[in-house]
């Protein structure tokens, strides 16, 4: 879904999505409260919470210090969650990152109505990760929506890719001629992010609640450390990140290489650490006369690095890639012996 955000950028139809978490029957999902609107920080149980079908995940998401209650003791579970508290949520899970400014498109488009609420810095923090809803922050949040955000906010989106133009049917009320939806909900409930109702049904448009908000943040982060395995320091970090930036910094930028030819022939001749096979994963778009390619990322959004093997690495970028990419990931894979110097190298090296 590279150019999706561009889409609803240009007014297309807001999507609705929402997880489906089956626990005996019923669909979970929950949000608590943020701090600066409405919350007392709660460290345990809330009053109301006791003896609901989400108790454990709402009192595991409290001692994390993801949500908060109202001031009279409760957590109101089957509330309805609206589009900024599901944001402030997802925020307190991601690892941090320092993000950018956005531009005056983004503000116009994404942010404006924002402007002025509790919920401004977090809307311009996510900004920077392409982690963006399509209604107003007081909307409430639904199915289709909540599941779009999570996939983003795994750097997982463009798993979607993989059903363009499927004819498969995994859910009795998405139809596959509707291809924006099919590739949110297909790639979300392959991976176990969501799963559909036991009459089939995934049911887009249906509004999720605080409880059920709760559970899809608690699987968030789990699958975060699923995805993203291994214990990476922060100097592999450092290093990673410095290896792949410059490296497109000096093509992109500064050298202004625009044909693949001249690459290949800038990294033989300086010997750079880069293996062919890295460059057809990220620069095959310079092997055309005429091209468009989304723009690469400043490096100083959201990133997730894993250790996959013997001296290989991972590194995902999430971010917004500008009107023609829209909301993004790109994968990057590294390979070194010392931790410290690193190699850029392609998936299957």
């Amino acid at each position: 879904m590279q150019n999706f955000l561009r889409q609803i950028g240009k007014k297309a139809t807001a999507m609705t999505l929402l997880l489906s978490f089956a626990v005996t029957g019923v669909a979970t999902g929950g949000v608590g409260v943020e701090a600066r609107e409405d919350g007392v920080t709660r460290a345990g149980m809330f009053t109301d919470s006791t003896g609901h079908w989400a108790a454990k995940d709402i009192e595991a998401a409290a001692k994390s210090g993801w949500i908060q209650g109202f001031p009279d003791g409760t957590f109101q579970p089957e509330q309805t969650v609206t589009q900024e508290q599901f944001l402030s949520l997802v925020e307190r899970v991601l690892p941090s990152f320092t993000g950018h400014e956005p531009d005056a498109f983004i503000r116009d488009t994404y942010l404006k109505q924002a402007e002025g609420r509790w919920s401004e810095k977090t809307y311009t923090h996510l900004a920077a990760a392409g982690i963006m809803p399509t209604g107003k922050p007081t909307d409430p949040m639904n199915r289709l929506e909540a599941t779009r955000i999570l996939l983003a906010a795994l750097g997982h989106q463009s798993e979607g890719e993989k059903y363009r133009g499927t004819k498969a049917k995994f859910f009795s009320d998405l139809s596959t001629d509707d291809e924006a939806q099919v590739m949110i909900a297909y790639p979300a409930y392959k991976m176990g992010i969501m799963a559909g109702y036991p009459d089939g049904t995934f049911r887009p448009a249906e509004k999720i609640s605080r409880a059920q908000a709760v559970v899809l943040v608690n699987r968030l982060d789990r699958q975060i450390h699923e995805l993203y395995p291994g214990t990476v320091t922060d100097v592999e970090k450092q290093g990673m990140t410095k290896a792949v930036s410059a490296f497109v910094g000096n093509v992109m930028d500064q050298e202004q290489i625009r044909r693949y030819d001249d690459l290949v022939s800038y990294v033989k001749k300086n010997k750079l650490p880069v293996t062919e096979s890295f460059l057809r994963e990220h620069f095959s778009f310079m092997q055309y006369e005429v091209y468009d390619y989304i723009r690469f990322p400043r490096f100083n959004e959201l990133t997730y690095y894993a250790k996959i093997g013997l001296g290989k690495y991972r590194m995902t970028v999430q971010y917004y890639s500008g009107e023609l990419g829209g909301s993004v990931d790109k994968t990057f894979y590294l390979s070194s012996m010392d931790g410290k110097t690193f190699r850029l190298i392609g998936k299957d090296e």
